[in-house]
């Protein structure tokens, strides 16, 4: 009978859908794809470093920012302690920001520090390379320790920069759009006007233009504010856009290096900004419809949308709903035939005994699967126990991880010292549960360690108690 009202109702949306006349605006979408830099793969190793920048060009006075994403292996401690005094030469360190621990994964944890970094202003044109830098690190697991080295990055110093940008990217026939040409260059590069004054932004037309010159030391700096519009799409192309900038430019020859080659030819060089593709939004629908000769449009009456598309979609969600009410009486009947037994209440006490016992019988036998099961009921019981300390439910002391555990500790129940070990604890127990062996080792310092939180934590259980 359920499977019969489920066919009418479907029935009866699809006969009604066909019927109701749906208007939606065209959402157009560009054509080609966005180049995106491909992330760094994480291998095994107990350290990684990451080394991302935001330009691989520079001119004098312009700070580069270099973003290292620092990821480790849980249970391995990472010397961060001279991070902002690794030689970075040529570059001069201006500023270093290190962000909070974080979780990567189930695994591993990582910091992000962005360095600040600058050119020296007498050093000449040409190709330059952040230096890699290492990190040392220590496995508290296996007691070893090693470096872990980040990759090197080329930068070219360059004379001039430009950049153009526009307001926005999508518009109608008519609307304006506001393209900014930033250039930046030394004061010995001299730029061709003429060329720049003449620049065609077909098929864009220029309604206005605005110049600002700034002079900041040895770098001067142009913004050129270009008011375009358009208003007729030529040719077949649907996607127009603003084409790249050219900028001719030479620099002026020293006058000491001129007279020792003995030529005074100058060469005229060209960069280009990179081209902008702006989405027309037609406000027409551009579907390639087959005309049907003098029939016109054909018109649906309301009538016919009320008889034929609401009424039916109506009675499907009548059927939809009698359906849904007779099946939730039907279990709420059989449910309430049923005696819900009352859950036990978890105690400190209660959870206390039930971790001593889990490490009374605990025995290690030096087969992994058993020994993985033992110690995973260890992690429960301890999780639970720590969970009636700090004030959280058992279920949610399971699946919480481990270093944001003893973040659930506001009132501060816990001290630093138990705290500490508590953490140390939990990281055990996870190279044990989810690590390739069981070592022994690692075994009896969990152990201890866990007796230890006992010591401390079970004396103020038992004055409550009492």
């Amino acid at each position: 009978m359920r499977y019969i009202f489920m066919g009418l109702f479907i029935a009866t949306l699809f006969i009604g859908a066909r019927y109701i006349p749906l208007y939606a605006q065209e959402q157009l979408q560009t054509e080609g794809s966005e180049e995106t830099e491909q992330l760094p793969v994480l291998t095994d190793k107990p350290l990684e470093i990451w080394t991302f920048i935001d330009d691989y060009r520079v001119i004098t006075g312009k700070i580069l920012h270099v973003t290292v994403q620092v990821i480790w292996k849980l249970g391995v401690t990472v010397n961060l302690e001279n991070i902002d005094t690794i030689d970075l030469h040529p570059f001069t360190i201006e500023s270093v920001t290190v962000g909070e621990r974080q979780i990567f994964d189930n695994e591993h944890d990582y910091i992000v520090i962005t360095y600040a970094l600058s050119l020296p202003p007498d050093l000449e044109n040409g190709i330059y390379s952040i230096p890699p830098f290492s990190l040392s690190y220590r496995n508290e697991v296996d007691k070893t320790e090693g470096e872990s080295l980040s990759s090197p990055i080329a930068i070219q110093k360059t004379p001039i920069i430009v950049e153009g940008k526009v307001d926005r990217d999508v518009i109608t026939l008519g609307d304006q759009i506001t393209y900014t040409l930033t250039i930046r260059h030394e004061k010995e590069v001299k730029l061709l006007w003429e060329n720049i004054k003449n620049i065609n932004f077909s098929p864009f037309e220029i309604l206005e233009k605005n110049i600002d010159t700034q002079t900041k030391g040895n770098i001067e700096r142009a913004v050129i504010n270009y008011t375009l519009s358009l208003y007729e799409l030529g040719g077949k192309k649907k996607t127009p856009e603003i084409p790249g900038v050219p900028i001719l430019y030479y620099e002026e020859p020293n006058p000491q290096h001129a007279a020792k080659t003995n030529t005074t030819t100058i060469e005229t060089k060209e960069t280009r900004t990179t081209p902008v593709p702006i989405v027309l939004n037609s406000l027409l629908k551009t579907v390639d419809v087959p005309l049907e000769g003098m029939k016109g449009p054909f018109y649906i009456s309301k009538k016919q949308v009320f008889f034929r598309g609401y009424l039916p979609i109506g009675f499907g969600v009548v059927l939809l709903l009698f359906l849904g009410g007779m099946t939730a009486w039907s279990r709420a009947k059989r449910l309430s035939t049923r005696r819900i037994p009352k859950p036990e209440l978890e105690t400190p006490q209660l959870a206390l005994q039930r971790l001593k016992n889990t490490l009374a019988s605990f025995q290690f036998t030096r087969e992994d699967a058993a020994d993985r099961k033992n110690i995973h009921a260890i992690d429960k019981a301890f999780r639970t126990y720590l969970g009636t300390l700090i004030g959280i439910s058992g279920e949610y002391a399971q699946s919480v991880t481990t270093s944001e555990f003893l973040n659930y500790d506001t009132e501060k129940k816990l001290s630093e010292e138990t705290s500490h070990i508590i953490q140390t604890v939990l990281k055990q127990l996870d190279v044990l549960i989810f690590g390739e062996h069981v070592d022994k080792e690692t075994v009896n310092t969990m152990i201890q360690g866990t007796e230890e939180v006992i010591r401390q934590t079970e004396s103020g259980i038992l004055a409550k108690s009492v």
